[in-house]
């Protein structure tokens, strides 16, 4: 069994992710006890998938798409509030794109001795991934990185709008 442990921003903000990685199934946590959600997904390189859910069953993002040995493919959440993330293994690095030209963000990881650094977003918008990856395929790992932002990005959109006057 594989595992990921790691933080993708920084001490104040971000989320921290913790996810055990067996032959076929995706089970831990981003973020906190309070704030974040759960990961329940299952994948297959040989068969071509990736599925499941980020979240509870009543908040949270389904996840689904395709898998192979150097490309995923996966929509994170609905037709009308979601997001395409691709990825494609280059090396020892995950490159890629979350969302649209407008309204999304780049991912960048490389790996090297069971450690993935890099950044996703831009140099000035964006987070830094720092993580130990034990026995998970690069790609899989990659794509916690980039839903783990993914999910922070809307939890903060959905915290700011939902307690607010304008005061702030």
């Amino acid at each position: 069994m594989g595992n990921i442990s790691g933080r993708v921003g920084g001490i104040l903000g971000g989320y921290s992710i913790q996810a055990d990685v067996d032959d076929d199934k995706i089970t831990g946590r981003i973020g906190g006890i309070l704030f974040g959600n759960d990961i329940n997904l299952e994948y297959s390189q040989k068969q071509g998938y990736i599925s499941g859910r980020i979240g509870g069953g009543f908040i949270g993002r389904d996840v689904d798409g395709t898998l192979s040995s150097d490309s995923l493919s996966a929509r994170i959440g609905g037709a009308i509030d979601g997001n395409d993330l691709y990825l494609e293994k280059r090396d020892s690095a995950i490159y890629g794109r979350c969302g649209g030209e407008a309204i999304g963000f780049d991912v960048n990881v490389v790996f090297s001795c069971g450690n993935a650094s890099g950044r996703l977003g831009g140099d000035m918008i964006g987070m830094d991934v720092e993580a130990s990856v034990y026995d998970v395929d690069p790609l899989i790992a990659a794509a916690l990185f980039a839903i783990t932002y993914y999910m922070y990005k809307i939890n903060q959109r959905n915290n700011h709008s939902s307690g607010s006057s304008g005061s702030n």
